[in-house]
């Protein structure tokens, strides 16, 4: 390959990982400004939740990227959802993590303006997936939902650490009713559609960006170990 060549295929590359960063951060910018015109003075008191669609693979890389880059500074949350699950090996029940919604990483940021700032002064790092449409805003009641199951510790969310879906604790009552005890699924009761007691999980509806998606969460019985 001739030197030229080669320089030109390397500026092609680096003129593209910049293209696609500025996509990112101009669709996080804009969503914030288009927010702030729907509810004006509303959003402002709220944090805004974004999506970040990744390859497969890459939720961790790109969340190890984002944190170094996002720091303390930002009021800033950059997390991939994991839940703990219960499965069993050799005969005994034991506790295990999966990761759930391989390709997304989730942004929640109180500051969108200073991030798109920061974000602007780094190179694209090539995790990005395939969809001409990199990030998604959440809207209200699907960041709501994802901030019950999945939220920080030190609010309300049933998470014990953020990004991480935790086990519910289930009784049979006699009539055969299913009482939920505690963990995630006592704040998203009503969106249970089955449980499924072989497996240990119940079956969770929402919507994620708009479309209609099943979340499998891992269930308990009381008293077992």
């Amino acid at each position: 390959m001739a030197k030229n060549e080669g320089f030109s295929q390397i500026s092609a590359i680096c003129e593209s990982q910049i293209s696609l960063k500025t996509h990112i951060l101009g669709t996080i910018y804009g969503l914030k400004q288009r927010a702030q015109l729907e509810s004006p003075g509303r959003e402002r008191n709220r944090c805004m939740w974004c999506v970040m669609h990744v390859k497969p693979g890459s939720e961790k890389r790109m969340e190890e990227f984002l944190d170094g880059l996002i720091g303390d500074e930002f009021d800033s949350r950059c997390f991939h959802l994991t839940r703990l699950r219960r499965k069993k090996y050799g005969g005994r029940w034991q506790t295990i993590e999966e990761q759930l919604l391989p390709g997304y990483v989730f942004i929640v940021t109180e500051k969108p303006e200073q991030l798109y700032r920061e974000f602007e002064k780094v190179p694209g790092c090539g995790l990005l997936g395939d969809s001409k449409e990199y990030v998604s805003r959440l809207d209200g009641e699907e960041a709501e939902f994802l901030e019950k199951i999945a939220g920080s510790a030190d609010g309300e969310g049933a998470a014990s650490r953020i990004g991480e879906i935790g086990l519910s604790y289930i009784k049979v009552e006699k009539d055969n009713r299913v009482r939920v005890l505690s963990g995630p699924l006592l704040f998203v009761e009503k969106q249970v559609r089955k449980i499924d007691f072989h497996r240990r999980v119940a079956e969770v509806e929402t919507n994620l960006c708009g479309e209609k998606k099943v979340m499998y969460l891992g269930v308990e019985f009381e008293n077992v170990s």
